[in-house]
């Protein structure tokens, strides 16, 4: 392997999006190189070298970020939120309900 290839602890130290977190940034490049893998297969780019070397590269470069599901689920929480229930919401429930199962 080409010295220019490799990632050393101290690159995923020194890098932002990982936190120094070795697991995350083993994360990072391999949905990075999933990407990449799939957009070869299916003709979007044509590959010169392997996804996990250009996902290791653009690991280096400072390109790939990551992002927390946990903020994820919560925004979406947020954005997907029910509306307040008013009593004139409960009757209009209750008379689908009662529509749909023939009450």
């Amino acid at each position: 392997m080409a010295e220019e290839q490799r990632v050393y602890l101290d690159d995923i130290y020194a890098n932002e999006q990982c936190q120094g977190s070795v697991f995350r940034a083993v994360v990072m490049m391999a949905q990075e190189a999933r990407f990449v893998n799939k957009q070869a297969t299916q003709g979007y780019i044509t590959l010169t070298k392997k996804p996990t070397t250009i996902a290791m590269y653009k690991f280096k470069e400072g390109k790939l970020s990551i992002t927390d599901k946990k903020a994820n689920d919560q925004a979406e929480a947020v954005a997907v939120a029910e509306p307040e229930m008013t009593s004139e919401n409960v009757a209009q429930v209750s008379a689908a309900a009662d529509d749909a199962f023939g009450a």
